[in-house]
C-alpha cells in the first residue's frame, strides 16, 4: 500500500510481558517518510485519502494535514471580522484565556488588537493570550449571550469529508470550538483530556502548531502533568516532535495523548475551529504505547474505553485491578467467551462478530490484530487481554497504598476531581518515583 510505506506505518509490536515491552520509538513511529531528518518534523500532507487509508492513519495515532479540506464549507470564510460583526454570533460571551479573571467578551466587543500576556514562562511560547468560544457547552450549560441555535448554525456550517464515516457528521455537530487572537497569541502547551482523535481547522489567518507526545512514564501518575503551561516546567522539558504551520483551509489532525502549543503568525487576527470524532478511535496508538497511556492521568479517560476493547466485552475485574501477564494469559473464561463470539466457529473474529459485544467493534478489532489481516485470532485475543491486565495491574502495584483506590474504576468520576492539595501532593511523589527508578527497573532496555 503506498500511503502505508509513505508514511511509515508499522504492525504492532506483538504483545509480550510488559516487564519486557518496549514502546515505539517515538521519532521512528511518527516520522513522516524514512528519508526525513531528524525533528521536528512538518506533518505530511494528503489530498486524495481514502476512507481506508484514513482509517488506517488515526487508528495508528499519526499527524497529517489535509489541505483545502473546508473548501466547499460555508465557515471557510468566518474571520475575526465576521464573528465581530454577525448579527447573531455578535452578542455571544467568550473567554480570555490565561487572564487573571478569565474574563468574557462579547464577540462583537472591540478585541481584536488584545495583545494580554499568556504568561508563558518558556520563552518561545506564545506570549499573547488567545480568546476561545466554545458554543458546543451550550448542551451542557447556560452562558451569557448563548442559544442552541448558534450551535445549530455552526452545525450547518461544514460537512464531513469524504473520507470519513459519515457519522461522525453528530460528533462534529456537537464538539465544536473556535480560536482567535492577534499577534503572537496562542494556547500554551497542554494536553487535552480528550479520548478521541482531533480535527483542526484553519478559517482565516496563519498559525504555527509544535506537538508531543505524551512521555514515556517510570512511575504512574494520578494527579494531571500536561495542564496549560505545565509541559514547560515539567522535569522531561518541553521538546516538539512536530513544528507544522497551518494556512487557511488546512485541517490537521492529531491523536488523543499529543501535547500541543498553538502560536499565530504575522499581525492577521486569526480564527480556526476544532473537533473531535468518534470513529474510527486510535486504537492501534492506543495499544502501542499503552504503558505511558495507563501511566498518565491526564489520559485517565482512555481507561475505562481500553478496558472494553482489551476484553472483548468480557465480564468480570470490574473495578479494574488487572493481573499478571501469565496468570491473565491462561484465564479459561477467554476461550469460553473467544468461542461466544465467534459465530461460524471459525477460528477468528471479524467485525459483525465483533460487533455483537462491543460499542466500537473495529476498535476491538484494532487493539488485538496485531498481524493486520482483519480478523483477531484466540491467541491474539489472549495476548492483547493479558498486556493490557499486565500494565494495568502494575500500576496499580506501582501506586502508593494510600492511592491506589483511585487506581480503579468506581471511585471518582473523573482525577481532575482530586483535591488540589492531594493532587500536588500525589504529583512531586511521582515525580520523585521516577527520579529513583533506573531505566531498567522500568523496562527501559
Amino acid at each position: 500500500m503506498a500511503l502505508r510505506l509513505a508514511i511509515g506505518i508499522g504492525h504492532i509490536a506483538r504483545a509480550v510481558d510488559p516487564a519486557l515491552y518496549v514502546e515505539p520509538e517515538e521519532t521512528i513511529y511518527w516520522r513522516p517518510r524514512p528519508e526525513t531528518g531528524g525533528p521536528p518534523f512538518d506533518a505530511p500532507r494528503f489530498r486524495d485519502l481514502s476512507r481506508a487509508e484514513f482509517t488506517e492513519l488515526i487508528e495508528d495515532g499519526k499527524v497529517f494535514v489535509v489541505p483545502e479540506i473546508s473548501k466547499t464549507w460555508i465557515l471557510k470564510d468566518w474571520d475575526c471580522d465576521f464573528f465581530q460583526k454577525d448579527e447573531e454570533f455578535k452578542h455571544a460571551a467568550m473567554n480570555h484565556q490565561y487572564t487573571s479573571s478569565g474574563k468574557e467578551q462579547k464577540l462583537g466587543d472591540d478585541w481584536q488588537k488584545d495583545q494580554t500576556a499568556s504568561g508563558a514562562k518558556n520563552a518561545t511560547a506564545p506570549q499573547v493570550a488567545p480568546f476561545y468560544w466554545g458554543i458546543k457547552d451550550v448542551q451542557f450549560e447556560r452562558r451569557p449571550g448563548w442559544t442552541r441555535k448558534m450551535l445549530q448554525r455552526v452545525a450547518k456550517s461544514f460537512q464531513v469529508p469524504s473520507f470519513m464515516d459519515p457519522t461522525c457528521q453528530d460528533d462534529f455537530a456537537s464538539t465544536p470550538e473556535f480560536w482567535f487572537g492577534s499577534g503572537s497569541a496562542g494556547a500554551k502547551a497542554h494536553m487535552d483530556s480528550h479520548v478521541q482523535a482531533t480535527l483542526s481547522v484553519q478559517i482565516a489567518g496563519t498559525k504555527r502548531w509544535r506537538l508531543m507526545p505524551l512521555r514515556r512514564r517510570r512511575a504512574p501518575f494520578l494527579a494531571m502533568i500536561y495542564s496549560d503551561g505545565q509541559p514547560y516546567e515539567n522535569p522531561e522539558g518541553w521538546a516538539p516532535l512536530f513544528d507544522i504551520t497551518l494556512q487557511p483551509g488546512d485541517g490537521l489532525f492529531f491523536p488523543p495523548g499529543m501535547v500541543h502549543e498553538t502560536k499565530n503568525v504575522g499581525d492577521l487576527c486569526t480564527s480556526s475551529v476544532t473537533f473531535q470524532f468518534n470513529q474510527p478511535y486510535a486504537a492501534r496508538f492506543y495499544r502501542s504505547f499503552f504503558p505511558r497511556i495507563r501511566f498518565t492521568a491526564d489520559i485517565g479517560e482512555s481507561w475505562a474505553l481500553i478496558r472494553e476493547w482489551a476484553r472483548l466485552g468480557m465480564s468480570g475485574d470490574e473495578k479494574g485491578k488487572g493481573d499478571s501477564y501469565e496468570k491473565a494469559r491462561q484465564k479459561k473464561d477467554l476461550e469460553k467467551h473467544f468461542g461466544w463470539l465467534d459465530k461460524d466457529q471459525n477460528g477468528l473474529l471479524t467485525l459483525p462478530e465483533l460487533a455483537k459485544a462491543l460499542h466500537s467493534p473495529s476498535s476491538g478489532l484494532a487493539w488485538h490484530d496485531s498481524n493486520r489481516d482483519g480478523a483477531v485470532s484466540l491467541e491474539e485475543f489472549q495476548d492483547g487481554f493479558a498486556f493490557w491486565s499486565a500494565v494495568t495491574a502494575e500500576a496499580v502495584r506501582s501506586t502508593p497504598k494510600e492511592w491506589r483506590k483511585f487506581q480503579l474504576f468506581g471511585t471518582i468520576e473523573n482525577l481532575e476531581d482530586i483535591p488540589g492539595h492531594l493532587s500536588k501532593k500525589m504529583r512531586q511523589a511521582s515525580f520523585q518515583a521516577e527520579m529513583n527508578k533506573s531505566p531498567k527497573e522500568s523496562g527501559e532496555l
